[in-house]
């Protein structure tokens, strides 16, 4: 991807996280097998990323939450408390998000708080089941 361009049409110098443990990589994506291993290691992460999926667009974060958490419950997106919505959005702020932006998984817009998905990887998508 460098000086080409990217996922959703981005140009720029992109490369990828690496994890210390090589450059062993698998069906030609940036990501190291060992990084799509971690970031698919976390039920909310897999689902905050399914969500980004569906979309194909960026999304407020707040948005992204309550999807996740509806998803979560089992509920209807406008039957979720909104407790539970900003367990959610404080859990994506401080855990997910920085670990998704610094692999550039997905992009993150402080401006106006919004996060749209940046690779196309399958390996981070495959068997969601949530």
């Amino acid at each position: 991807m460098s000086g080409s361009d990217g996922p959703n049409g981005r140009k720029g110098n992109r490369t990828a996280a690496t994890d210390g443990g090589g450059s062993a990589r698998e069906g030609g994506s940036g990501l190291p097998a060992s990084v799509v291993a971690d970031i698919r290691s976390d039920d909310r992460r897999r689902r905050a990323l399914a969500r980004l999926a569906e979309t194909e667009r960026a999304l407020p974060v707040s948005d992204l939450a309550r999807q996740v958490a509806a998803t979560e419950r089992d509920e209807g997106v406008d039957d979720v408390p909104t407790d539970a919505v900003d367990t959610v959005r404080r859990d994506l702020f401080e855990t997910h998000l920085p670990k998704l932006t610094a692999t550039e998984v997905v992009d993150y817009d402080s401006q106006v708080g919004t996060v749209e998905l940046a690779t196309d990887d399958e390996r981070l998508f495959a068997d969601n089941g949530s």
